[in-house]
């Protein structure tokens, strides 16, 4: 499915969120308190869209590394990419200063354990940071939201000839767990400082926490 997807996913992201998409990946670097000459590991890096965000954060003497198990997606990313999967990711302990991940938690088969793998191969003191979809809390935003992402969002998709890679991935966000829970999870790996942040009133959320130094 993300072999088909990979051509028109960056166009299609950028469609679905009326542009926002670019603005909250800045904000998940920036949580993760991403420095200029950082080592830094983006997790289902796609196609790059987050890594690129990462890359002009970390500067030419810092390292954005990208991982995914998608080929086709990697070949449209650009740096430094990873063949490799995220619940056994491909690292030593502690080898980044800070690891993101961008509405990639939806489609792994075990959350916690890749929620795990982000806080093994991060240094003490270094940020997570997590970016999902979200729902808005209150109506009628939330109406608002379920008719496009659930509706419109796999009609857009069909006329690009993905209406069945997008009515899953409308589908996916039934197995991303409640705000509290997620944050229990980071907790659970180890994180400190915890917290989940509303963007764009709900559209999507940013979870982050630290490793303890």
């Amino acid at each position: 499915m993300f072999t088909d997807l990979a051509p028109d996913y960056d166009r299609l992201n950028t469609l679905l969120t009326f542009g926002r998409v670019r603005s909250w990946r800045r904000t998940l670097v920036r949580a993760a308190g991403v420095r200029f000459g950082d080592r830094v590991l983006d997790v289902c890096a796609g196609t790059g869209a987050s890594l690129a965000a990462v890359r002009e954060a970390v500067g030419a003497r810092g390292v954005a590394v990208g991982v995914d198990f998608t080929p086709a997606m990697l070949l449209r990313a650009e740096g430094v990419r990873v063949l490799g999967d995220a619940l056994r990711l491909p690292f030593l302990d502690r080898s980044f200063d800070a690891t993101v991940s961008a509405f990639a938690l939806r489609d792994v088969a075990d959350q916690p354990a890749c929620i795990a793998e982000m806080f093994r191969v991060t240094r003490p003191g270094g940020g997570v940071a997590i970016l999902e979809v979200g729902r808005p809390h209150r109506q009628p935003m939330r109406a608002g939201f379920d008719l496009w992402f659930r509706g419109a969002a796999p009609r857009l998709g069909a006329a690009l000839g993905q209406g069945e890679s997008h009515r899953f991935l409308a589908r996916s966000i039934g197995y991303l767990p409640e705000p509290e829970a997620l944050l229990g999870m980071l907790r659970d790996a180890g994180l400190v400082g915890v917290r989940a942040r509303d963007l764009t009133l709900g559209a999507a959320r940013l979870f982050s926490g630290f490793r303890p130094a």
